[in-house]
């Protein structure tokens, strides 16, 4: 099925305001006067996990635990930190990237402010530009 089953496009009313934010099954995020909805996945729970805490490092595993549920593999199997640790860094990653890619197709300029601010690894953060603030109601 895909990510984006209800991709909707207008001008917000209060005009200029950015949102991340979870209705349902779908977010909406308003950015450059333009909204889109895109199907709730991990990476854009991860993202707004970030928006929430901006120019804060976040540890990956943290992320990972606390943008959505641990795996049940890695928790049953019992795995090393080392080891969880670097699953936990692909798994935001790639879940981040693939979040993002998604964005880009409905939002040039937010794809553009997210490729400049969004950092991922083993610590992941956002760290916008103190001279371009960024307001976002969740």
């Amino acid at each position: 099925m895909n990510q984006e089953l209800r991709p909707k496009h207008s001008h917000p009313a209060d005009g200029g305001s950015h949102a991340f934010r979870l209705e349902g099954e779908y977010w909406t995020i308003v950015y450059d006067d333009v909204v889109c909805r895109l199907r709730d996945t991990a990476g854009l729970r991860y993202l707004a996990y970030l928006l929430r805490r901006p120019s804060e490092k976040v540890a990956a595993v943290e992320l990972a635990h606390a943008a959505g549920p641990p795996s049940a593999r890695t928790a049953r199997l019992g795995l090393a930190a080392k080891r969880q640790t670097e699953l936990a860094r692909v798994k935001t990653t790639r879940a981040i990237r693939t979040a993002m890619q998604h964005i880009g197709t409905h939002n040039a300029p937010l794809i553009e402010h997210l490729r400049a601010t969004i950092r991922t690894g083993a610590f992941c953060s956002y760290t916008p530009d103190p001279r371009l603030p960024v307001e976002w109601r969740f």
